[in-house]
């Protein structure tokens, strides 16, 4: 079930070589896929113990400290009319990538008025020449600050994507502990510029496996993929308490530190959860952003921040209560809880499936204890969704997705004696007879799309005749195949009393006598 399985069982047999010098993505695990598996003896995840999600504990400071953040005045005190600065830091990308999310960030719905967003990003400097307080890039920030109406002590979050381009060495895990230490002077010196930066997000770089074989080498993989360990590295120093990262109190070095999104990726390789940065979004050095890719990062960055319950805190004031880990496992889409399933009832890890007409689009695993699992934005269409553990429990549902937003949904919910159970409309969402297209599987009765009931009624996604009679026994509807046609039953036949019937391929009723009343009845 566990990526980590899969990625263990692959790199026992990888010679040591081969896992030092690769410049095979295929042959480097993504964090988040390898979960508790190893990589040369390390274990991945993108926080401890091979989890995607903070510990509790952690997650308790930091949906803290995002509340605490507030509109400062000029002289970084509390003041209702004050704003609160939010900054990028980093070389070209991070310019490309935030001149786009610049543009789109104050479109965001509810955004707190007071933010003022600043783009750091300038060309060509790498951590060596961030690395001076001094430096003639940090005179253009001040300026940029400035020009924004800011001063350094209203600045409360930044965001931060660097590398270190002048040392190419590709090994591991060499590259990841030089990259954790410059990440942490880096912290340092960004909470002595901004006395009251709060949190310090890191993103890691995206695949730069679409370079031309003849481009630098200070660029190419595995270097790209290694930046994501130097941030794992560095995140997992401050939880487990280094001082040289202490974020409390006002003695604190540096700002609380966490995961933006996480961007790389196995060339176009889709990741297992639905993650995908495709060589049409870069230029043609294989590294820099094209305008498309430009856009879609700065939107993969504001969909973080909207749908993560510690960012969601200083964005729009948004409430994390749900998400605190030890309340329940959440199944969501973007910022939207499609889900709640209690600890309790789930054993061990569980594996979460995304369909979409029959085909599954992405697949994602994690610890049953864990906060949640998020879908990323997605295209427009009806979506089912079923998370499974590794005991005996099972749930699924299904929600429409336009424009970019989910507007239909109706989930499962378990049963006390079974492990799948009724499905079971809620009330909180639009649930009419035209939100599943026409040319999507549909199963309605008086008023409501019965097809993920059906599913589990007939026992899974299968071939299977409807037969509608009448009491006295006439057949007035046959409906073959019916999992995967739109039925509207109530459009077809009048109000009345039915006996309906289900049958397989081979002619044999499908006993669903327990779950059908005898006499089924069409307002």
């Amino acid at each position: 079930m566990k990526q980590a399985w899969k990625w263990t069982l692959s790199l026992l047999f990888m010679p040591a070589a081969l896992m030092a010098q690769s410049t095979d993505v295929n042959e480097l695990p993504p964090l988040d896929e390898l979960g508790e598996g190893k990589f040369m003896g390390y274990t991945g995840g993108l926080y401890p113990e091979g989890r995607n999600i903070m510990p509790a504990g952690f997650f308790i400071e930091a949906v803290n400290i995002s509340r605490s953040i507030q509109p400062l005045n000029k002289q970084g005190s509390p003041d209702p009319n004050g704003q609160i600065g939010v900054v990028a830091i980093g070389a070209s990308t991070v310019a490309m990538f935030g001149d786009a999310l610049g543009k789109m960030i104050y479109d965001v719905p509810g955004i707190r008025p007071e933010i003022v967003y600043v783009n750091g990003g300038i060309g060509g400097q790498d951590l060596n020449k961030i690395h001076d307080p001094m430096a003639r890039y940090w005179l253009e920030v001040d300026k940029r600050v400035q020009l924004a109406g800011l001063t350094n002590e209203q600045v409360q979050v930044a965001w931060m994507q660097e590398d270190d381009l002048r040392n190419t060495t590709a090994k591991f895990p060499d590259r990841a502990d030089m990259l954790a230490d410059a990440f942490t002077y880096a912290a340092q010196q960004l909470k002595i510029r901004y006395p009251n930066l709060q949190l310090l997000y890191f993103t890691g770089r995206h695949t730069t496996e679409y370079m031309p074989a003849d481009a630098k080498v200070k660029h190419m993989e595995p270097r790209a993929y290694l930046n994501g360990w130097g941030t794992k590295f560095v995140i997992e120093r401050q939880i487990n308490g280094d001082p040289e990262l202490s974020f409390k109190g006002p003695d604190a070095k540096a700002p609380l530190l966490l995961w933006g999104p996480y961007f790389w990726t196995q060339g176009e390789k889709p990741r297992a959860d639905g993650y995908t940065f495709t060589k049409d979004l870069v230029n043609a050095d294989g590294v820099h952003p094209n305008a498309s890719g430009e856009v879609k990062v700065a939107r993969d960055i504001l969909d973080f921040w909207q749908q993560d319950p510690v960012s969601v805190q200083w964005l729009t004031g948004g409430e994390a209560v749900a998400d605190d880990p030890s309340s329940g496992f959440l199944v969501k889409y973007l910022n939207d809880v499609l889900a709640e399933i209690p600890h309790s009832r789930l054993s061990g890890d569980v594996l979460l499936l995304l369909l979409k007409d029959a085909e599954v689009r992405m697949k994602s695993s994690a610890n049953g204890q864990d906060g949640y699992i998020s879908f990323p934005r997605l295209d427009d269409g009806m979506y089912t969704w079923v998370l499974v553990d590794q005991g005996d429990f099972i749930q699924r549902g299904d929600f429409l997705i336009k424009d970019g937003q989910r507007v239909f949904r109706k989930e499962e919910s378990p049963e006390k004696d079974t492990s799948v159970d009724e499905v079971r409309d809620d009330r909180s969402a639009y649930v009419s007879k035209n939100d599943v297209p026409e040319d999507q599987p549909a199963w309605f009765l008086n008023g409501s799309n019965k097809l993920p009931k059906l599913i589990r009624l007939l026992g899974g996604d299968k071939w299977a005749k409807a037969v509608f009679t009448t009491p006295d026994g006439e057949v007035v509807l046959v409906v073959e195949d019916v999992l995967h046609k739109h039925t509207r039953v109530n459009d077809i036949l009048p109000p009345g009393n039915y006996i309906l019937k289900f049958y397989d391929e081979n002619g044999d009723q499908i006993n669903v006598d327990r779950e059908i009343p005898e006499y089924l009845r069409l307002k």
